[in-house]
């Protein structure tokens, strides 16, 4: 038996959900809605009606539109759609990675990656995620990256930009740190301090200018790792978004190394 909420109602007939689809773009007289839909006459009508009764449409001078609630639940069974199909462009990546580091308003977000690509390592090219992330960070003149790990062959990738910006855990801090005092590696130099960050970053991500890629961590461990690179415009907003959301609570640096 259905749900007693309003979209579980609407969504228990296709037939509820195509005369909402079609109202989202433009409000329809009723024998509009019945030449258009794969559905009889009587069907359309009782529809209709249901729908009306709900308070999901509404019946006017020019025709059939939608109401406050109905707009809200086309855009849920919108983002329902989008989501199941950023799940099937890969769904085995979504079935063995972890989503719970992700903050949840950007989980809820991500169908925004639109199309990607996901870049795996596996026998013969063990290193094909590594040669992929490598060949991006070297094409931009400027990114902003999170990294739990420290990965010398990022490191020596990471554009050397004024506008380019690091996110790094505190065990990754706390490591370079012990290494500038046992004399392995060079001090970090103060304009630096201004372009890094610290919190506790679970995931490895960038940003630039015409791509973002993410290494999500897997469930179990597996020999296989993986980076998914996309290019959409609206995965580099995602991602920009999600990485000044990160910035803006993290903390600075200097500030950092002076509590130490």
């Amino acid at each position: 038996m259905p749900g007693n909420s309003v979209y579980d109602f609407v969504i228990s007939s296709s037939v509820r959900v195509d005369i909402l689809q079609r109202l989202a773009a433009t409000t329809q007289p009723t024998d509009q809605l019945i030449d258009h839909l794969d559905a009889s006459t009587s069907t359309v009508y009782t529809a209709l009606a249901d729908l009306e009764r709900r308070g999901v449409v509404f019946d006017g001078d020019a025709g059939w539109t939608l109401t406050g609630q109905g707009r809200l639940v086309v855009d849920l069974i919108e983002r329902k759609k989008s989501t199941v199909q950023t799940i099937n462009y890969d769904q085995e990546y979504w079935e063995t990675h972890r989503t719970d580091h992700l903050p949840r308003e950007f989980r809820r977000r991500l169908p925004e990656l639109g199309q990607y690509e996901v870049v795996r390592s596996e026998p013969p090219t063990v290193r094909a995620h590594a040669s992929a992330v490598v060949d991006l960070l070297e094409q931009a003149d400027s990114c902003r990256t999170a990294v739990p790990i420290h990965a010398p062959e990022y490191s020596d990738a990471f554009p050397d930009d004024p506008d380019s910006r690091l996110i790094l855990p505190p065990s990754v801090v706390d490591q370079l740190q012990a290494d500038v005092e046992a004399g392995t590696r060079d001090r970090i130099r103060e304009i630096d301090t201004a372009q890094y960050r610290v919190t506790d970053i679970q995931f490895g991500f960038t940003v630039a200018d015409s791509y973002m890629m993410m290494a999500l961590r897997p469930m179990t461990q597996s020999p296989v790792e993986s980076v998914l690179i996309s290019e959409a415009e609206s995965a580099i907003r995602w991602a920009s978004d999600l990485y000044e959301s990160l910035w803006q609570d993290a903390e600075r640096l200097d500030s950092y190394l002076s509590r130490g």
